[in-house]
């Protein structure tokens, strides 16, 4: 390892200690100023992290961590607060129903799996990293049930254009949203996998 990967991996820890610190969202800005990076090279960084699904940005420019910088020490959340933990909680669905459980988070117009409980003889395939048309997983719907119509819509536009062998029905798309805000969660229909039903709900904001 070079001593430039070491600086690298240092500045990582020191972004994710500044969110832990502050637990308030911060700009590219506002992180190089409070950590003495150059402002080129915490943007850069940034970025990566973004694309590596630990940070997200909003509307307004402003990055935060993202649920899978919580998952990575779920083993650790496990030994001190037992049954409290999510991780916990996950494989309790997974062994009480013998299904398979997901977590996932918006990427673009796609939403990204960052955990996967696979159910004994359950497709090998679906795994953590997998990307899916954010209007067909119920994954995404339950993600875009915490958005405002019109961003909900422009995301369903932009999937459209990025997966046309995917492309959605936005307007019944939207009625769909509407109704599962009202439940509180969604399903797929089979609209990922043929003859595969998936039930998601939205967690709590961190």
């Amino acid at each position: 390892m070079t001593e430039r990967d070491v600086k690298s991996a240092r500045r990582t820890l020191e972004v994710l200690e500044h969110f832990a610190a502050t637990h308030r969202p911060a700009t590219v800005g506002e992180i190089a100023r409070t950590l003495g990076f150059p402002q080129s090279s915490t943007s850069m960084l940034l970025g990566e992290l973004t694309r590596l699904g630990y940070l997200e940005q909003n509307a307004v420019r402003q990055f935060r961590p993202t649920l899978r910088v919580l998952l990575l020490g779920g083993w650790m959340q496990d030994r001190l607060l037992g049954e409290g933990s999510l991780l916990r909680r996950l494989e309790g669905l997974r062994t009480r129903h013998q299904a398979t459980v997901l977590v996932g988070m918006q990427a673009g117009a796609r939403v990204r799996y960052i955990l996967t409980l696979r159910r004994p003889q359950a497709d090998p395939t679906m795994r953590a990293g997998m990307m899916r048309h954010i209007g067909r997983a119920a994954v995404g719907k339950a993600l875009l049930m915490g958005c405002p119509d019109a961003e909900a819509m422009r995301l369903l536009r932009r999937a459209n254009a990025e997966q046309p062998a995917m492309r959605v029905e936005v307007a019944a798309l939207m009625e769909d949203l509407r109704q599962s805000r009202n439940l509180g969660w969604t399903e797929s229909r089979g609209a990922v996998v043929r003859g595969q039903n998936v039930i998601a709900a939205p967690l709590p904001p961190i």
